[in-house]
């Protein structure tokens, strides 16, 4: 069994040409794209139990720079600090892209990567460049079943969070484009979290239903 390392070696050259050529911008297991309202990042995970990787999609609205009181650097945020984030299907319908013993086979598997990233995920960049509103599409009820309906209303775009997570991103991100629907968003994060609960956000949920327009 090879180690991540040596993978990353073996497809560094192939697969970085390719996601360039695709407009990402990057290197190594990391490489991002822009658009005036959101950041695009894909990052390779290495397994920790070794033999495979996983290929993780991130978008981040530009709107939300603070997150749990750091500043997120749009230029270098890693696909886990988004707030969108999906993992990647191979042609087998498996999230694991396993590493072959040979230089020449693991440049096979950069170009399965890269066919991944074609049909997975260059639509929804599309669709979000197209759409720099389409957030405002997902609506409280949506929550309910969030990794079903959440993907629906925004291209295929999946999400890695729960509920109460992302009902904190939607009353950040429309506190101040549409604050009634940022109440909606933080009553329903206050209604599931516990009295003990210490999740960062409820101050947040707080501040938005107390707010006076």
């Amino acid at each position: 069994m090879i180690s991540a390392v040596e993978f990353k070696k073996d497809i560094s050259k192939t697969l970085g040409s390719g996601l360039r050529s695709m407009g990402f911008k990057g290197s190594g297991f990391r490489f991002s794209m822009e658009s005036d309202d959101f950041a695009f990042v894909i990052g390779i995970q290495a397994s920790q139990y070794g033999g495979h990787c996983y290929i993780e999609f991130g978008i981040q609205p530009k709107a939300l720079t603070i997150v749990n009181g750091q500043t997120i650097d749009m230029a270098k945020i890693k696909y886990f600090e988004c707030e969108f984030r999906m993992r990647l299907r191979n042609e087998d319908n498996s999230d694991q892209w396993a590493y072959a013993v040979s230089r020449e086979l693991n440049q096979q598997i950069a170009h399965s990567i890269i066919e991944a990233i074609t049909k997975q995920v260059t639509p929804i960049i599309s669709k979000f460049k197209e759409k720099p509103f389409i957030l405002d599409e997902i609506e409280v009820g949506d929550l309910a079943n969030n990794y079903k309906n959440i993907p629906a209303k925004l291209g295929g775009m999946g999400v890695m969070t729960g509920e109460i997570r992302l009902a904190w991103a939607l009353t950040k991100l429309f506190g101040k484009s549409n604050p009634e629907k940022a109440k909606q968003f933080a009553a329903f994060g206050l209604s599931k979290l516990g009295t003990t609960n210490l999740f960062f956000g409820r101050i947040d949920f707080e501040n938005a239903l107390a707010m006076q327009y």
